[in-house]
């Protein structure tokens, strides 16, 4: 369920400072920002609570990838500079280009592996 409920839950933190930064400085990077403060504290939390805690690898619970995500809903409120397309489609895009920047991340893991002479995948 993690690609459908991760940009819905996300989007709302991004807006809520898209429409602080928007309002007030006219400035279109509410979401990057809110992305990569909750990407930091998720890396503090992994290495802290994953790694340091209890020696698990922390590749196993890497956090989400949403920056370019963030990156087109800026983009988006920037060339438009309307609220309603910015809602529409810039929404829509932030929910559609999640999935394809975390394929990186999950790529080693799709790699087929030969045990005792029975090919894994």
């Amino acid at each position: 369920w993690w690609p459908i409920v991760t940009p819905i839950t996300t989007i709302t933190f991004c807006e809520a400072l898209q429409y602080y930064n928007w309002v007030n400085y006219r400035k279109p990077f509410g979401p990057t920002i809110s992305i990569l403060a909750s990407g930091t504290g998720k890396w503090i939390a992994v290495y802290s609570s994953w790694m340091w805690w209890s020696n698990y690898p922390p590749n196993f619970v890497m956090p989400a990838t949403l920056i370019p995500s963030a990156l087109v809903l800026d983009i988006v409120l920037l060339l438009t500079r309307n609220w309603t397309i910015t809602a529409v489609i810039g929404a829509w895009m932030f929910a559609i280009l999640f999935y394809p920047s975390n394929w990186p991340i999950f790529a080693y893991s799709h790699t087929p592996l030969a045990v005792d002479g029975a090919l894994l995948s």
